[in-house]
Order: structure tokens, then sequence, then C-alpha cells
């Protein structure tokens, strides 16, 4: 039974009782050939319980079998807690060797205390969306993580592989040594920093292989599409997938024998991620063969307008292109979903070309098909990988569509910063209206990637807006509001290093009482006098207490909600210390 096995099962013993499953023979008698955490809960195991009676006047120990199983878990997960599982290769029997040893680090921990506090605080309590940008500010600076802070980080990048990509260069040589003493940890397990590149791809951790691959195609493409052609057969369905998604970068004719041969692979997800990157290429054989059977499925009515009809039945040559034929469990309809697959793996160019449509007037095409669902689906779908600029206006005008929205981070990362802060720039100032700088500021934020900041021009600008809208005589926008406090908190996280000064004075420099905004609403007039004046007065009086309470709520701003303010306090805190940290840089 392998080490993790036996965790697990101590696990189930504990749960479901010792009575009713036993734990494994292995950790009944203490052996110093077993690891030492093994030895830990073998000793734990063995130990009876407190003395609990007298016998014909002797004192007895009452070995309870459940007691000590629930001892042994107690002191596996402190081991667990402190960074060690079941299966660690040092003995205790054995010293500590200098290979067992993390290597030195070449960088250090910030050294700003109040840094480290705020580092902590956000790996522990969030936000969430701020970690990312906190991990790629350390390493910018030169920076790693202080060793108390790796458990904690190295747990946040388990539950997060998007994290990954930022929290690894900055875990130093003791986080990488640390991981690779639990399996849960073994994705930021690997060589050191200084490896060679052969070295790395030998030695290093799946995330350090596929970023090797990721540098090599972006200058040698050719290079690193033989490195992986040369070790396919070495690598198991879980490394190759990602590997195979790397020759997304430099992607060329000249990758297609490699992917038409990786549709027959083993995996499902490989077979999957080849066809996705053939899509890309128009030209290549796979392509054709799909477009040749959407063109089979459109014709024209008598006015010269396009229809498209999916088969009754499916084609069997699908399959090894990446088209299912069996139905998921969660999916209704085979032909819509035949024709949503399809259309997936349909480079984008070939429906304008054929269609002679722009992006806005196929999707309108499709609202009069009775395919629209797996038309649009597919469409998304197929932009997910190839990434056509020209559908990048539809896109943006679907503020609603949380699919089309996910989408605009890697199209606008084809646009060069300028380009994108002028398209933000004409959208924040041609929309008017009540929350049009919210709802703005909102979609600015869901549009970038999780590390991408404003410039010092555009944040500028928004500082100045943020200002007229809350400090004004007269509010623009609903601020007492879930939307604005999200808008609020992503400009914390957005805006250029330089303005937060500033914008964190709109909640820590208080506003004299006379300039804050004041609700426009007309005071109810006093009614008449007459037979029902004493009824007349109760209701003024309570039109009066309600216009009050409207007005108070149109006086609140989401700094005045203690958890809000919580969290602009910590990001605009945190943000300012790295900001330090990276000018005090030598690399700066």
């Amino acid at each position: 039974m392998s080490q993790a096995n036996l965790w697990a099962a101590l696990q189930q013993s504990a749960l479901v009782g010792s009575d009713r499953l036993a734990v494994p023979a292995i950790l009944g008698t203490p052996d110093v050939s077993t690891p030492a955490t093994v030895q830990t809960v073998q000793m734990a195991l063995q130990q009876p319980v407190a003395p609990t009676g007298k016998v014909t006047g002797k004192v007895t120990a009452k070995v309870s079998t459940a007691a000590q199983v629930l001892r042994a878990s107690a002191v596996a997960a402190v081991l667990e807690r402190a960074g060690w599982v079941p299966g660690s290769q040092v003995q205790l029997s054995t010293a500590l060797t200098a290979a067992a040893r993390a290597t030195a680090e070449l960088r250090a921990a910030p050294a700003d205390e109040r840094l480290i506090a705020l580092v902590e605080a956000v790996i522990a309590d969030g936000p969430q969306d701020l970690l990312a940008l906190s991990f790629a500010e350390l390493d910018k600076a030169g920076l790693r993580l202080p060793h108390g802070l790796l458990v904690a980080a190295l747990n946040q990048g388990r539950q997060s592989t998007e994290l990954r990509e930022w929290l690894l260069p900055v875990l130093g040589e003791r986080g990488r040594w640390l991981a690779a003493q639990n399996p849960q940890w073994a994705y930021a397990a690997g060589v050191q920093e200084t490896a060679d590149p052969e070295q790395v791809w030998q030695e290093g951790s799946i995330a350090q292989r596929v970023s090797l691959l990721e540098c090599e195609r972006e200058g040698e493409p050719a290079k690193a599409r033989a490195r992986l052609e040369a070790s396919l057969k070495e690598l198991n369905a879980k490394e190759r997938a990602p590997m195979v998604q790397a020759l997304h970068k430099g992607l060329s004719m000249e990758d297609e024998p490699l992917l038409e041969k990786l549709l027959a692979d083993r995996s499902k997800e490989v077979r999957e991620n080849a066809a996705q990157l053939l899509s890309c290429l128009p030209v290549s054989a796979h392509s054709q063969r799909i477009t040749a059977w959407l063109q089979a499925m459109l014709s024209q009515d008598d006015k010269g307008e396009w229809q498209i009809e999916p088969p009754i039945e499916g084609n069997k040559d699908w399959e090894r292109d990446g088209i299912a034929l069996q139905l998921p469990a969660y999916v209704k309809g085979e032909r819509s979903w035949w024709l949503q697959q399809l259309v997936a793996l349909t480079p984008v160019e070939f429906w304008q070309q054929t269609l002679d449509k722009s992006p806005e007037q196929l999707w309108e095409w499709s609202r009069r098909s009775d395919w629209k669902t797996a038309l649009r689906q597919g469409w998304l779908r197929a932009l997910d990988t190839q990434h056509d600029l020209r559908w990048l206006p539809l896109l943006q005008s679907m503020e609603s569509d949380s699919r089309a929205q996910a989408l605009l981070p890697p199209l606008l990362a084809q646009l060069s910063p300028e380009q994108r802060e002028a398209m933000w720039m004409e959208r924040l100032q041609r929309k008017q209206g009540q929350s049009a700088l919210i709802d703005s500021l909102n979609n600015m934020d869901d549009s970038m990637g999780a590390v991408d900041l404003l410039s010092q021009g555009i944040s500028q600008w928004v500082v100045d807006a943020l200002y007229l809208a809350t400090r004004g005589k007269q509010a623009q926008g609903n601020w007492h509001s879930w939307q604005a406090d999200q808008a609020v908190l992503a400009c914390a996280r957005r805006l250029d290093a330089s303005v937060l000064p500033r914008f964190a004075d709109l909640w820590r420099t208080p506003v004299p009482e006379d300039d804050l905004p004041a609700a426009s609403e007309a005071e109810p007039k006093e009614p008449v006098q007459g037979p029902n004046a004493e009824a007349n007065a109760e209701t003024i009086a309570r039109l009066k207490a309600e216009q009050a309470a409207r007005r108070a709520r149109a006086r609140l701003r989401p700094w005045d909600d203690e958890r809000v303010l919580e969290q602009l306090n910590r990001i605009v805190d945190l943000r300012l210390a790295l900001h330090a940290a990276t000018l005090a840089s030598p690399s700066s």
C-alpha cells in the first residue's frame, strides 16, 4: 500500500469506526525502516490511553482502538499542516543530509514587516483576486515569499490552477523543496532556478516543463516541437495535455503533422487540444474536413438567405476529428450537439468568407435560425482558442453575457496598451447616465487579465471621475449597491500605484457636511386642515421619515460598509507597500 493510501485509510478508519474498518497492518508496529512521519503515527497508535480503573488492586491501562486511531489521526493532521505527509523519505534513523535540505535561496524575502503582514492577511482572508497581482509584484521586485507563508500559499495554489502561474516564481528554493514533500503540492515541485533547460526538461515539474516549452516556442518553435515529440512516449496523459496546449504559441503549419498524429492519442484531453489547435490553422487538413462537412449543411433559399440544417444521423468519421457522437448526460438534442461541436472546431473566418457577413451580421443571422443556440455556443467556443480580433466589437457589446466577457482578456492582449486604453477611454467618455461609470468600471475590470494594471493617465481620469460622482452636490449613480462596491474594489486593484494615495483620500479624508451629496426630492406639502387633519399629519410624518431614510441611503458610499472599507484599506496598503518594494529593488 502506498504511503498516500495509508493516510487515506487512517482517515477512513477514524470516520467510520475502527471496529468496522481496521487500520492497515503496517501502522501496527513501529518500524525504523519506514519514513519518519509513518513512525510517528505508529507510535501514536501503540500508546495506550490513560489508566482508567483498578483490578485486584493493580492499576491497568485500557487499550481503546478508537482512541488510538483518533490520536494517530490528530498526529497525522498536525504533520500535514506542517507540510509533512506519510511518504516523506526522511527517516528517524537517518540524519538529515545536505541533499535532503533545500538549496540556498537565490532571492530575498521582503524586509518590510508590514508588507509581510499584509501579504499574509491576503493569503489567509483575501480578497482572492488580489493574490495573483501580489505574487506578480513580488516577482517584479525580485523577491520571494517568506518561509512562514509557504504552506498557506501552496494550499492556495492547490485550490486554484490559475494562480500557479504567478505563485511558482516567488516560492523560492525552500518552497520547491517543501512542495516535493507533499503530493498535494506536487504541482510546485521542481528543479532550482539556475537549472539549465535540459535539466528542467528531465527533472522539473509539469509547470516548469510547460513554461520551458512556451519560452522556446517564442524563439525556436521547431526546437520546442521536436523536444515534445521526442518525449511523447515517456509522458503520461496528465503531462501531455498541457504540453500540447503550449504549442499554441508560435503555431504554424509546420506543427500540423504532429497535431494530426495526436488526434489518435489515447487521452481524450490531448485529442481535444490537438483538434482545437488545428482549428486555428484554416488550411490544415483537419480544418478542411470540418468545413467541408459544414458546407454540406448550408444552403440558400429562393431569396438568397442562408440556411443551415445539421444531419439527422452522425458521421463516424467525425470522431477522429474531435466530434463526439455520444451525447453527455446534461445535453439534449443530438443534432444541436453535433452542430455545436462542428462550429467550435471550424475556423471562424470560414463563416465570414462563406456567408459574406461580419460577426455582428452572423450573430443576427443566427437569431433567425432554428439552431441559434448551437451556432452561438459553437462560435464562442471557437473564439476561446482562435482569438479573432474581428469579433472584439461584438463581444464588447454583449456586456450581460458572461461567456462573451470571459473571452475579452486574450483578445485585448493582442492590442497594444495604448490601443486598449484608447478604446476604454472612448467608452468611458461616451457612456453617460446614472450608472454609466459604475458599469464601465466593472466591464473594464472583467475584460482585463489577472495582473493587468491601468496606466497613470487613465487612472488619473478614473479618480477624477470618482471624486465628481461621489463628492459633488448631486450623486452620479447608485453608489449604495453591490455593483458600486465591486467597481470601487476593482479600482483599488487596477489603478496605477501613483494615484492610490489620492484614491484612498475618498474615504480617508472626511467630507464637510455641507459638501455631501443630497437627494433632490421635494418636501411633502403640509396638508390642508380639515376633518382628517390628524390622519394627514401622520401620513406627512411617515413620508418625511421615508424621505429622510432615502436621503441617508443616497449619501452612503461603498466605504461606508465596514467589510468593503476593510478590503479597500488592505488592497491599497498592500499595493503601495509592493510598489515601494519594487522601487527599492536593484533591478528597478
